[in-house]
Order: C-alpha cells, then structure tokens, then sequence
C-alpha cells in the first residue's frame, strides 16, 4: 500500500505514543511506501529526513503540488515534475500580477512553482481570482489565512494522481490523509482517505458526503492508524498491527545510562530538533549495536538513559520519552532527563573532570573537590537513578 500523508497537523501530530506506533509499522513493513504531500517547500522538508525517529518516506510531493521528487534521492521525478513547470508562469509574472492587492502578504518561505501569501478570507476577492485566471493559475484558500497561487490544474491530488499511475499502483492501494483544506483534492481524486481528528471544519464539510473518506476521531497519527483498520490494511491479510513501543515502567530489556543521548539535538527556527551525530565516539555505536536488527528479530527491545539541557522557565520537557531510530533501532526508546545547564557543566564539565577523572586515572594531586559541586553531583545522579529504576526489569547495566 501507499500512505499518502499530509504532514502538520497530520503525520506530525497526535499523541507520542501513536507517532511512534504509527513510525514503527511503517518501518517494520517494506511493503508500505510512504509519500509525504505537504503544503511546505522542499528545504523545509529536507530536515525532516535527518530526523532518525521519523521513517523515511520514498516519495515527496511538496509546494501544495508543484513539487515531486523522490524521497530517496531527492531528484524530481520525471516526467511529472516537468509537466508542472510547463504550466508555470513563472514568480516574477505571478508577483507583478499581485503586487497591487495590499491585502496579500508574501510568505518568505523558499517556494517553487508557486507564490503563497497570507490573507483574511475577505482579501479574496473577485479581482484577486481573475489575476490568477489572467495567468492560467489556480488559486487556493486554506486554514482561514493561506493564499497559494498554483499551476493551472496543480494541487495534491492531481501530482499524487500522476505519481501514482506512474508507478501503476492501483488506487484501492493508496490511503490519503490531511487535516485541512489545501488537503481536499486528495480526496476528490477518488483514494481512501481520512480526515483525521480536529481536522479544519470546512474540510470535513467538503468530505460529508464522500463514501471513501473516513473521519476519524483521534487527531495525527491516531487518525491514521483507525484508518489503517477501518479500510482493511491491518488484519489477517494484512500488516499487522504492532504491540504499544513506549515501554511502560519496569518493562525495558536493557537499560544503558550513558551522558549522551545516540542522536544530537539542537534549535532551529525556535523548535527543537535532532540529527544523527557529527562525529560519535566509538562507545555510542558499541552500545548501540546492542540493540540493532538480528537475523529473526526486529533488534533488542531497551531504553538509553541520558540528560537533556532543558530550562524549568521553559515549561515542561516536551516528550521525554522518544524513538532513537525507528529503521534501525525500533525497540530502543530515548530516555531524556531534564538538566539545567548549570547541572550539566557542574556535573559533568566541571566536577566529574576534576574530581573523579584525576583520581580515576591515578593523578591524585590534580583533583579538586568543592562540597557544591558535590551536591550537585549526588542529585543529578540520584535524579538518573529514580528514572532508571522505574525503567528497567533485568536489571542490566552499562554506567557511564
């Protein structure tokens, strides 16, 4: 089958719990391809690929349509994407076009083959319409503010409906899913769909009366995975639904605790994200090799315990609990335990090497001991100790 899946609000959303089920299926079943069919430009979704909790998808169709490449490689696949561009104006036209209606303000997302703005549904307006009519363009409202001026006869539906008789899949194959208006002609173009919870009321509304579309009660990935049922993709025939991931307490195989976490995370654009590491020592991929695929299994099931910088003014860490790497790894949960940075130089930085580190390594005059740093010391790893003890059940150890 193929998962045809808007991205915010639906393949990035719902519960930890359901995106890590939903991400493990799709890893632990070749035989589902996935397509990402998303309303961002394709520098926004590149991140997304270096994210190791997130399965990699085979295809991309992005900019609302206008863009279709493959996932693997990330080079346009043809001769769809050409097709596209042959209907394309070109920005600058679409701009001198536009550049009278004070009301539209210009995105400043990298685009192509498309102009977006944002507006208030009464910027829309008749002369707005014909601008895009004089330059054999579509124009397409969503979520109450977005203005995309397309392709004529450019949108989800129609590239995902070229992409998918270009791999002559069959269309009872494919499963659609969004959650808002720019998500209609995926729906409109005749596959299984569902609109998952919380979906934009006008979607909805547009889909009442599809006999082929689902609405679901769980937002996100809970969503998809009732649809998964709902259609017939799960069962005896089927793939085959998979165990809860998120080990509850006592029920980890192995447990490492270790300063680092296998993957890096960092900001970018005020969110946090993650990307493989730069330049990992050799322990991490030792103990990471722990719990890779054997020949019979889907690898080791076990939790890696490791700190997190994380601010108390910044409210509560967002899911402690996540994937490691679903394709590789996917029974190996992260453990993230929120530390301050003052915690994270005094505890590690400061008092492990100039304390322990000296005596360790049989330098006994250079170690420094200060009772602060100290204390610190002993509640941060009394801190790794309550966690560990609710997240292990053999009891197996390797302590950094």
């Amino acid at each position: 089958m193929l998962l045809a899946t808007d991205l915010d609000g639906t393949f990035l959303a719902g519960s930890a719990h359901a995106r890590q089920s939903l991400y493990q299926l799709i890893a632990r079943h070749p035989e589902v391809q996935l397509a990402y069919v998303t309303g961002r430009g394709l520098e926004r979704v590149l991140p997304l690929l270096a994210d190791p909790s997130l399965p990699q998808p085979d295809f991309i169709i992005c900019d609302v349509g206008a863009t279709v490449v493959s996932g693997i490689t990330q080079q346009a696949i043809q001769p769809l994407q050409s097709e596209v561009a042959a209907r394309w104006p070109g920005e600058q036209a679409v701009h001198s076009h536009f550049e009278r209606f004070t009301a539209l303000k210009r995105q400043d997302s990298p685009q192509e083959r498309r102009v977006s703005f944002y507006c208030e549904e009464g910027a829309v307006t008749p002369e707005v319409l014909q601008a895009a009519e004089d330059l054999q363009c579509d124009v397409l409202f969503s979520a109450g503010m977005y203005l995309d001026i397309l392709p004529k006869g450019v949108n989800k539906g129609a590239t995902l409906t070229r992409l998918v008789e270009h791999l002559q899949i069959a269309k009872d194959e494919v499963l659609v899913a969004g959650d808002t208006l720019n998500d209609l002609s995926m729906y409109e173009h005749g596959f299984m769909g569902v609109c998952v919870g919380e979906s934009e009321p006008q979607l909805i509304e547009a889909t009442q009366n599809m006999g082929r579309v689902l609405h679901a009660k769980g937002p996100g990935c809970e969503g998809i995975i009732e649809a998964f049922a709902h259609f017939g993709f799960m069962g005896p025939k089927g793939i085959k639904p998979l165990k809860p991931i998120d080990n509850p307490a006592g029920t980890s195989e192995l447990l490492i605790v270790y300063h680092r976490l296998p993957y890096e995370e960092f900001e970018e654009g005020g969110k946090l994200v993650r990307r493989r590491p730069r330049s990992p020592n050799g322990i991490i991929p030792t103990l990471l090799s722990f719990f890779g695929r054997g020949s019979s299994d889907g690898g080791r099931e076990g939790t890696w315990l490791a700190w997190a910088e994380h601010e108390p003014s910044s409210g509560p860490l967002e899911e402690p609990r996540t994937l490691v790497d679903v394709e590789n790894y996917p029974n190996l949960t992260a453990l993230r335990v929120p530390l301050t940075k003052q915690q994270v130089d005094i505890f590690y930085r400061t008092f492990s090497k100039e304390a322990f580190w000296p005596l360790l390594h049989t330098f006994w005059e250079r170690a420094r001991f200060r009772e602060d740093h100290w204390q610190i010391f002993v509640a941060v790893n009394h801190e790794f100790a309550q966690i560990g003890r609710a997240s292990c059940r053999e009891r197996v150890w390797l302590l950094r």
